[in-house]
């Protein structure tokens, strides 16, 4: 049986509201299963924010390629704002589609990861 871990990390953590910024999520995949497999992923990020600097990008394709035992994979992915995202926490979905060696898909992990856009300039009474 496949058995995939993942770690996704963000950063900074919290990114700059009204303001054009970046933050850039790491995605970590490692595998201690028997059989190597064949790993793609989706990234989806809500509507203020764009895996594009230049226009509304929501959705992205990842390919990690084949993980075999023991092996690990790493991909980054950017994350723009711009200066209509409002002070939010924002939830950025990664849907990983697993395939197994006969070429079907064995396995679907969806993964949440919130991000934070904060306005700096804030004052808190």
């Amino acid at each position: 049986m496949l058995q995939i871990q993942s770690q996704i990390q963000i950063m900074p953590e919290h990114m700059k509201a009204f303001s054009f910024n970046e933050a850039e999520m790491k995605i970590t995949l490692s595998t201690n299963g028997e059989s190597a497999c064949w790993v793609e992923a989706t990234v989806a990020v809500p509507r203020p924010l764009s895996l594009a600097p230049d226009r509304s990008l929501e959705t992205g394709k990842m390919l990690f390629g084949i993980l075999s035992n023991g092996a690990e994979r790493e991909k980054r992915v950017k994350i723009f704002a711009n200066g209509d995202v409002y002070p939010n926490i924002y939830s950025v979905k990664i849907t990983l589609f697993i395939y197994d060696e006969s070429g079907a898909i064995s396995e679907r992990m969806e993964i949440s990861k919130d991000i934070e856009c904060s306005d700096q300039n804030a004052k808190v009474l």
